[in-house]
């Protein structure tokens, strides 16, 4: 085994609580939008540092959701973040922002940077009460959407969380056997999943 792949092996899944926590995003186009959006919806103070912006990103800034510095990265835009998103098209910066990262103890999602990385950003199922994220470590992100998509598409409606409440409740009222239940829920998610 590789020390890459060791590496790659070695990640710690986590899902991170970002509601009103300062995160930082350095770029402001298409991914760097996507991202700012992804965090807005979880709740993070966003900041963004970029000199150009979309047009999103400026009506963001404008209608003061986010923070905007209309400028070049500076190691200082990181001081008090919990988390940077390096999503620009320079490698020089992308390396700086994640050197910055790294003297700071902030973890950094280096946009198809695997090298200045020290966190990846996954594809993300959410059906509530779950959220299902799938990352390849920045080896094939492609790959990555395509397993979430095909996990989407088999999945049941809405209503199969609810169904599985109502047979646990079952199950506790007449005291079915542990072992008796998964065999019976499996059944009950066959039935509920799309047919192609």
């Amino acid at each position: 085994m590789t020390r890459d792949t060791m590496s790659q092996n070695a990640l710690l899944p986590l899902f991170l609580k970002v509601d009103g926590r300062r995160v930082v995003v350095v770029g402001a186009g298409p991914v760097a939008e996507r991202k700012v959006t992804t965090l807005r919806e979880s709740g993070a103070r966003v900041c963004v540092v970029a000199p150009d912006s979309t047009e999103a990103i400026a009506r963001s800034a404008a209608a003061g959701e986010i923070e905007w510095r209309a400028r070049g990265f500076a190691d200082g835009d990181l001081d008090g973040a919990w988390l940077v998103f390096a999503a620009t098209s320079d490698p020089e910066v992308q390396r700086r922002v994640g050197d910055a990262a790294r003297e700071r103890r902030v973890f950094c999602v280096a946009v198809d940077d695997p090298p200045n990385a020290t966190a990846y950003s996954g594809s993300v199922l959410r059906r509530p009460p779950y959220t299902i994220a799938i990352s390849s470590s920045g080896a094939a992100p492609a790959l990555t959407r395509l397993l979430r998509e095909v996990l989407e598409s088999i999945l049941p409606g809405d209503d199969w969380v609810e169904h599985a409440a109502r047979l646990r409740a079952k199950w506790m009222a007449e005291k079915t056997p542990m072992e008796a239940r998964f065999s019976e829920l499996v059944r009950a998610f066959a039935e509920r999943t799309p047919k192609s």
